[in-house]
């Protein structure tokens, strides 16, 4: 299975209170207020989807969202 994982952060919730970075540091970047914009949304390791859950799990206003996907891996047919 292939997990597939987008992440936002919704502006009308953020209150710049900069957790997010604090816990995903790769991905965000905060402005001169503190307010998070994500930068980079890939997530190509275990270690990075736990920080990202961390990160949205600490976030008071609930303005870093996680979302994932889940999809069956694709098997391709051998020819003989």
């Amino acid at each position: 299975m292939e997990v597939s994982v987008t992440i936002r952060i919704d502006p009308t919730r953020c209150r710049g209170h900069a957790i997010c970075a604090l816990f995903f540091a790769e991905g965000v970047e905060l402005d001169q207020w503190g307010f998070g914009r994500v930068v980079d949304d890939r997530v190509d390791s275990g270690r990075l989807l736990r920080k990202v859950r961390r990160a949205a799990a600490a976030c008071p206003n609930g303005a870093f969202v996680v979302s994932e996907r889940t999809t069956p891996a694709v098997r391709t047919a051998r020819s003989s």
